[in-house]
C-alpha cells in the first residue's frame, strides 16, 4: 500500500477521532464562516471523501476478485 493511500484509509481511529473533532468543536470551536473555511464542513468533507473511496475500493475488489473464502481465508494463522 503506498503512503497517499494510507493516509486515506477509513479506519476505526480515523472516524473516532473524525466524530470527536466535530463534536468538540460545536462546543469550542470557532464560529460558523463561509463553507471553505469551517472547521466542522472541512472534516465533514474529508469524512465523505474517504468514505466514497472506501466504499470505491470494496467495490472495485468485489467485481472481479476471487473471494478470500476460496483462498482459504477463514484459517487461524497456522
Amino acid at each position: 500500500m503506498t503512503d497517499s493511500s494510507r493516509d486515506d484509509e477509513f479506519t476505526f481511529m480515523f472516524r473516532l477521532k473524525n466524530r470527536a473533532v466535530r463534536t468538540l468543536l460545536i462546543f469550542v470551536g470557532p464560529a460558523q464562516g463561509s463553507s471553505q473555511s469551517d472547521p466542522r464542513q472541512r472534516l465533514k468533507r474529508e469524512y465523505d471523501r474517504r468514505k466514497a473511496l472506501h466504499e470505491q475500493r470494496q467495490n472495485d475488489g468485489q467485481d472481479g476478485a476471487p473471494s478470500s473464502e476460496a483462498h482459504g481465508g477463514d484459517h487461524d494463522g497456522e
